[in-house]
């Protein structure tokens, strides 16, 4: 199996850094709809496919900007770093200190978008995720993955 190689990855890193920003764009929280009690056997489970479907089909609710205030603001600032660390790679010059950037910001991408779609702001039980949320956790930790590769390469020769 061929693997993909420094360039690809960098670009890799490049475009999820590009998809964490837009993805602040779209909604990341909706209000929840309250669970009914129920006597007979059918609990939470029951309802979870529709729950589900609310989550990744759902175009209503509070975009990232909205919902996140100063943290959206720091996941981008943290994702455009990201993309600067992977385009600094491709550059044999900068790849010293922009592999570092690229890796410290990537990981801290990734831990803002996954702490954010498990903690909303407010009350949990109130607000449910909506796609703009997973959109920005997967490609946060794609940006981490393919970051990795690059900032785990060797340094070029100028």
């Amino acid at each position: 199996m061929r693997t993909l190689g420094f360039r690809t990855h960098a670009l890799l890193a490049l475009a999820a850094a590009v998809g964490v920003v837009a993805a602040l764009a779209r909604p990341w929280y909706a209000p929840a709809i309250p669970v009914e009690e129920t006597a007979d056997l059918d609990g939470p489970l029951y309802t979870l496919t529709d729950t589900v479907a609310r989550w990744l089909g759902e175009t209503t609710g509070t975009t990232g900007w909205e919902a996140l205030g100063s943290w959206g603001t720091a996941l981008a600032a943290l994702a455009a770093l990201t993309a600067f660390g992977a385009s600094g790679c491709l550059v044999p010059a900068l790849q010293g200190v922009a592999r570092e950037a690229l890796r410290y910001a990537s990981l801290g991408c990734l831990a803002i978008a996954a702490w954010k779609l498990f903690d909303s702001p407010g009350p949990n039980a109130a607000l449910e995720p909506r796609h703009g949320a997973f959109v920005a956790a997967l490609a946060a930790a794609i940006a981490v993955m393919a970051g990795s590769a690059v900032a785990s390469a060797p340094l070029r020769s100028r």
